[in-house]
């Protein structure tokens, strides 16, 4: 009996270090959206890149903060397993509010913010709406908040592609699957374009997208209903209203300009500059173990 006592204080003891985990889709802001948090401690919001991609690629490289924080993925509006609104309701003002929706269901006076990619434009939008709700903010492998490196950067990924890969693009661009508007085409022509995105060539094969099945209908409605929002954005004037602590992470080999990150530190008050020498544009998964040790260090 006492063996089978201490059995079950071992048992809920590993559960409890595991943290708590909930996900399933919720009413957020007139919507439904897909959230999963898993861990326990300060709730760190993740926003995942795109738009049109979700949570599923960044997911598993978080497992070590986990650990440490309550770390919440959710899909944004017609991104994902969250549901498909009218295009009318897809703006960043209403990425934002279902930020704060988040929030509130979490039952968090204060988050913190990891974004990647594409995910730091409604990051920053959701903290010129709701400043005094952001803890913190890490950027990870943030695009510019502006147009104006974007030539600079088409350049970049051209000098990084090869022959191969324009045959492959007509390749899938010239299939069935393609023409018939299959999620499989899309995932395939996505990965491609993130092939040459990588320090090391072999860590491409940790990069799993998921595609909803009709990714078609949903792209088309979210580009439709961003497509004012994206034309014409600048925020790097904003930064300098940021007073909460930031965290930018730049990939050496990413074709993001350094230059991009740069001007981000010099216009954010509080921010703080790191960067990983052997990543490209996925640092959590290239140099999983110190993009850890950063965050931890900086959200405790």
């Amino acid at each position: 009996m006492k063996h089978l006592y201490l059995l079950a204080v071992l048992v809920l003891s590993f559960l409890g270090s595991q943290g708590q985990q909930d996900e399933g889709i919720k009413d957020i802001n007139g919507t439904q959206l897909y959230i999963k948090t898993i861990g326990r401690g300060e709730p760190i919001i993740v926003v995942h890149g795109g738009p049109g991609l979700n949570h599923t690629y960044i997911d598993p490289h978080l497992n070590r903060l986990s650990k440490s924080f309550q770390v919440v993925f959710y899909d944004q509006r017609a991104s994902g397993r969250s549901a498909i609104p009218s295009s009318d309701s897809i703006s960043l003002d209403m990425f934002a509010r279902d930020i704060e929706g988040i929030r509130n269901y979490l039952n968090k006076d204060k988050i913190y913010i990891l974004a990647h990619s594409w995910g730091i434009i409604p990051a920053v939008h959701y903290a010129t709406q709701f400043p005094e709700r952001v803890k913190g903010m890490i950027f990870c492998n943030a695009i510019p908040l502006n147009k104006q490196y974007a030539k600079e950067m088409q350049e970049a990924q051209l000098a990084k592609s090869i022959g191969l890969d324009s045959t492959d693009r007509s390749i899938i661009m010239g299939s069935p699957n393609f023409r018939a508007g299959k999620s499989s085409a899309y995932r395939k022509l996505m990965l491609l374009s993130f092939r040459n995105s990588f320090h090391k060539d072999s860590n491409y094969e940790q990069l799993d997208l998921t595609l909803r099945e009709d990714y078609k209908a949903a792209s088309t409605a979210l580009y439709t209903g961003l497509g004012k929002d994206l034309a014409q954005y600048d925020y790097y004037e904003d930064l300098k209203q940021f007073s909460f602590p930031m965290l930018i992470l730049h990939g050496h080999k990413d074709v993001i300009p350094m230059e991009a990150d740069q001007r981000i530190v010099t216009n954010a008050p509080n921010a703080t500059l790191v960067k990983f020498k052997k990543s490209g544009h996925f640092i959590f998964i290239e140099q999983n173990k110190k993009f850890s040790s950063v965050v931890r260090k900086f959200v405790r």
